[in-house]
């Protein structure tokens, strides 16, 4: 999936859904079905789980960190940084 549509998908989840496991649980549904996939139950409580352990540990800076050691080119992390100064 292209970056900048990643970023769209992401600037368009209202903040407050993201306030209540409920609400995160039906982001994840949405965003995975945007991108051809079918999660199960235990599949998206994972996620939530992991979205709400991130969100308590972790910083910008750390996160694009990560996302650089796994891999996406440094173009791409300064099409994130851009998009999300705007």
């Amino acid at each position: 999936m292209d970056i900048n549509k990643l970023i769209n998908i992401a600037r368009s989840v209202p903040k407050e859904k993201l306030k209540t496991d409920a609400g995160l649980r039906e982001v994840i549904r949405d965003i995975s079905r945007q991108a051809g996939k079918n999660l199960s139950s235990r599949e998206i409580d994972m996620y939530t789980e992991t979205f709400r352990k991130m969100s308590r540990t972790e910083s910008v800076g750390s996160l694009m960190n990560k996302l650089s050691k796994k891999g996406v080119k440094d173009s791409d992390l300064d099409k994130i940084k851009k998009r999300f100064k705007k």
